[in-house]
């Protein structure tokens, strides 16, 4: 998953109750009904084929029997719908009800009427159907079964055997009927809300699964998930990437780190007091933290990987942070002094009673209190630096300019510098312009400064390079030089406020460009080129990550 791809599934709403929702279940239902109805057709053949001593049909036997060969036939036809589900599911209950109570009916009436007691057959139909079905529906075809039920009996007493006490057996029936719908709809109205309760707790518990997966997977911390024979089952991205691995899942934690190994089996057999820290094969000092995922001795253990790097990255901006609020506040205080010294200084150098050596004193202290006036307007600039205003730039038309601009300020002409750009049309980053400007000028002056060729005689190069990474959105611009580069043992400390080689310098140009690149949200870093020469990039995060 992408941050992009991070997408929780939309939790469903409960389902109403009064609006049954169709699913595996209700299907099966209806499956099972059916096999009910062939099953009752098949103990009415075998009822009619007892001979004349049957207690079943006796007015009507051959009513009887065809009820039961189409009702057969029926079964047969709803069982292949069903298979089909064809037509809809509403269409297909209210159908098979009908032809059941229809099909009872003609049962009771073969059968000498409603004190025959198949009416009884009517309960499973109604019951089980009202669970599918609305209740207002329910409670209908449970008095459409009544009435029929009395209709039966009234056309016995005028035209058949039976006599007025049926009428009561007959209520009683429709009575029980009544209940039965009434039954069978709270029922499913329960199994309806039971059913969409889980649903929504399948969904909540699948969200929460996706959370965590996405939470441990982009968390910036290493997490491995080891059984207890050592076999790693979980590992994140942050994780993969400390040990330089594609893929993790399935391998043995010695193929994956043999000093994790050794840590862990240190910690299993309690000798491990604290944490002890260690190279990864790239060199990043990670600091394992164990823990059990359950008690127990054969139990899987989570592994937590702290990356020190971060820690002391971490504490080197606080440091940097506390400094920046000294300085600011000395160099405040210095600021006046400094000024009085100046206008003193100005003033004894216009006095006709110095001699030669007398004078050569005074520009020396000219000289460094303009450099100390420099030194304490960059630091208060650096402290009350303001938050970037991001623009969207194109970044080559953009960079046109400022060598144009660069170029003409710093009175160089084709003779005294060469420029060579490397851009790509419509690239495109949103930065501070005013930041991107003054990043731009400290570098090209530090490779102007820095870049003069080891022979000599070549007139210094600065290149600028734009292109696209391979991470989406991602863009670099490059400032490279062609002169001698940085020694390997003071590259670590460029970036360290005043730290230079210069001693006219202040040492915090590359310091400050650095700063400016974090605030808008930009990496630069320094490498050393392979043909000679110093290289700063300025890596420029995606435009979608800044809020408008």
């Amino acid at each position: 998953m992408s941050p992009a791809a991070l997408i929780i599934r939309k939790t469903e709403a409960p389902a109403s109750a009064g609006a049954p929702s169709v699913d595996v279940l209700s299907w099966r239902l209806l499956r099972l009904l059916n096999i009910y109805r062939i099953l009752l057709c098949v103990l009415v053949v075998l009822v009619y084929a007892s001979g004349p001593s049957r207690l079943l049909g006796t007015e009507y036997p051959n009513l009887f029997l065809w009820t039961g060969i189409v009702y057969f036939g029926f079964g047969i036809l709803t069982a292949f719908s069903l298979r089909a589900r064809r037509p809809g599911f509403e269409i297909q209950v209210q159908v098979q009800l009908v032809a059941d109570i229809a099909a009872v009916m003609l049962f009771m009436h073969a059968s000498g009427g409603p004190t025959s007691g198949l009416g009884g057959l009517l309960f499973v139909f109604i019951v089980a159907n009202s669970v599918l079905l609305p209740w207002r529906t329910s409670i209908a075809f449970a008095a459409f079964a009544a009435l029929l039920i009395l209709g039966d009996q009234t056309y016995m007493i005028l035209y058949g055997p039976a006599t007025p006490n049926g009428y009561i057996q007959s209520g009683l029936i429709g009575v029980i009927l009544f209940i039965a719908a009434l039954s069978g709809s709270y029922l499913g109205r329960r199994l309806r809300e039971s059913e969409a309760l889980a649903t929504q707790r399948g969904v909540d518990l699948q969200n929460l699964a996706q959370l965590n997966d996405y939470i441990i997977r982009r968390i910036r911390t290493g997490v491995v998930v080891v059984d207890e024979n050592d076999r790693v089952r979980l590992i994140n991205e942050a994780a993969l990437a400390d040990f330089d691995k594609r893929q993790g899942n399935s391998l043995k934690l010695d193929e994956l780190s043999p000093r994790l190994r050794q840590e862990l089996d240190a910690w299993r057999k309690g000798d491990y007091r604290q944490s002890a820290s260690f190279n990864t094969e790239g060199g990043k000092p990670l600091t394992p933290h164990f823990t059990r995922l359950a008690p127990g001795d054969n139990t899987g253990t989570l592994i937590f990987l702290e990356d020190l790097s971060e820690v002391s990255e971490q504490i080197r901006q606080m440091k940097l942070a506390a400094l920046g609020r000294l300085t600011g506040s000395i160099a405040h205080e210095i600021r006046n002094p400094l000024a009085a010294i100046s206008h003193a200084n100005q003033l004894l150098a216009e006095s006709s009673d110095l001699r030669g050596e007398d004078r050569r004193l005074t520009e020396i202290i000219s000289e460094h209190a303009r450099r100390m006036e420099r030194m304490v307007e960059t630091i208060l600039q650096l402290s009350r630096r303001e938050v970037a205003r991001a623009e969207e730039l194109e970044l080559g038309r953009w960079l046109r300019d400022f060598v144009a601009e660069f170029r003409d300020r710093q009175g160089l002409n084709g003779q005294a510098l060469a420029v060579r750009l490397d851009t790509q049309d419509n690239v495109r980053v949103r930065v501070d312009p005013a930041h991107l400007y003054q990043i731009a000028w400290n570098l090209s002056e530090n490779a102007l400064r820095y870049g003069q060729p080891a022979d000599g005689d070549s007139v210094p190069l600065i290149e600028y390079r734009i292109g696209e990474l391979a991470a989406p959105g991602a863009i670099e611009l490059a400032v490279l030089d062609r002169g001698v580069g940085v020694p390997e043992d003071i590259a670590e400390h460029i970036f360290e406020p005043f730290y230079t080689s210069n001693p006219r310098g202040t040492g915090l140009g590359l310091f400050i460009a650095r700063e400016l690149c974090e605030c808008n949200r930009a990496r630069l870093t320094y490498e050393q080129r392979a043909e000679g020469g110093s290289c700063f990039r300025i890596l420029f995060g995606a435009p979608e990550s800044w809020l408008a």
